[in-house]
């Protein structure tokens, strides 16, 4: 079984984590790098077919992101291979791919028997991927054409640093319930438990909630020690973005939402006085 790791130069910390956790380093591996990265997949379809038949590989893994899944999809149309995008668990032995489907509510495993085989991965959360290197292995560099005719010009938007929910110990997630908690109030009780605070998409797109601190498979993905969720029902795509979290804690007045078998520890009860005891409790 031969792996191929398509990568950009540098660091690799969410391709080292995801090869550890599905045990694909006693496989044969190599690393194909884009250097640089391409701005368009036209850039590298091309040199990526040529390396595959100089070097072919039975499976080929792309990172996450559009990027990713567009090159996995239209290499394995070129290759007469087949293509999965955003994907959580491989068995390479076995040929069985892992995804989520139905907005995180399922997970789906895949068999797959044509060759090659072009994977991209799903997000991970940035805390899970760190610490991680990919070990030595050949490495061959890909290195992108001129822009296509037909593309006018590019923007270049920088990377922003991690974001503080990225990197926070303890994190609280307030849910649509009590809507009439105005975002002063919840980040003062964030502040008093030591939390960041961060919010369900449906809370946000009520409006007074800070779009840049969305919890779920559309905003971001964390891994803090202790999350606590509050006044959330437990909606498969917002516990998508909590369930890398090493201890949750679930408070919601309905005692059969699902978000309570998500949790290590669930309090039926209003959110905001509990929350409010919790903060009182804290300070003392």
């Amino acid at each position: 079984m031969k792996i191929a790791l398509i990568t950009e130069s540098g660091e690799c910390a969410a391709i080292a984590a995801w090869m550890a956790e599905n045990g694909l380093y006693t496989a044969d591996l190599e690393r194909w790098t884009l250097d640089p990265v391409p701005d368009v997949a036209e850039q590298v379809l091309d040199v990526l077919a040529a390396q595959w038949l100089l070097t072919p590989a039975d499976i080929l893994i792309f990172p996450a992101g559009p990027l990713g899944d567009e090159l996995a999809v239209r290499l394995a149309w070129r290759l007469h291979g087949g293509s999965i995008c955003q994907v959580q668990a491989l068995d390479a032995q076995q040929g069985r791919v892992s995804k989520s489907h139905w907005g995180n509510a399922l997970m789906a495993t895949l068999q797959v028997t044509v060759r090659p085989l072009c994977l991209s991965l799903a997000r991970q959360s940035e805390t899970r991927a760190s610490g991680n290197a990919l070990p030595a292995m050949t490495e061959r560099r890909i290195v992108p054409t001129a822009l296509p005719e037909w593309l006018d010009s590019v923007e270049s938007i920088n990377r922003v640093t991690a974001h503080p929910l990225l990197q926070a110990g303890r994190v609280l997630v307030v849910g649509q319930g009590g809507g009439d908690v105005g975002a002063d109030n919840i980040t003062a009780l964030g502040q008093a438990l030591g939390a960041e605070v961060g919010y369900s998409r449906a809370r946000v797109m009520n409006g007074g909630f800070d779009a840049e601190r969305v919890i779920g498979i559309s905003g971001h993905l964390i891994a803090p020690d202790i999350c606590i969720v509050a006044g959330a029902s437990g909606a498969a795509a917002l516990m998508a973005g909590v369930r890398q979290s090493r201890f949750v804690v679930a408070i919601n007045s309905d005692a059969s939402a699902p978000v309570f078998s998500q949790a290590d520890v669930g309090i039926v009860d209003d959110w905001l006085p509990v929350l409010e005891a919790l903060a009182a409790s804290a300070g003392t």
